[in-house]
């Protein structure tokens, strides 16, 4: 139950960085971010390091999972330029937790944190 959950705030969060990313990007509409291709990369990710005994860090760079193929570039398109890291630890229990993080051409950091919220970080 817990996992479910945690899946759910994590979408909730992906979305949230949907809008932020809509927001912040003056980019075409033909960009795009596919919540549900993150979420399921980002499973796949954590079950195949736990299966071959490795330890399932704390966060995974968008990059790092079209990398290893679990996502294609276009899946996230509407973060290009944008450095971009998904926490792996999710957990409702902590609101103020950060899930995900991206650090903008600028240097500016923003996340959307547990509860939802967006916030800029400092520098």
């Amino acid at each position: 139950m817990k996992r479910v959950i945690a899946l759910a705030v994590a979408a909730v969060a992906l979305i949230a960085a949907v809008s932020l990313v809509y927001i912040l990007s003056s980019r075409s509409r033909g960009e795009r971010v596919n919540a549900e291709k993150i979420i399921a990369a980002i499973q796949a990710y954590a079950r195949d390091l736990k299966a071959s005994g490795a330890t399932v860090p704390a966060s995974v760079s968008l990059q790092e999972l079209i990398a290893r193929g679990l996502l294609k570039a276009d899946d996230v398109s509407g973060f290009r330029g944008l450095e971009v890291t998904v926490s792996l630890t999710a957990d409702e229990t902590r609101p103020q937790e950060i899930l995900l993080r991206a650090r903008l051409p600028d240097g500016h950091e923003v996340a959307v944190l547990a509860d939802g919220s967006v916030q800029q970080l400092q520098r």
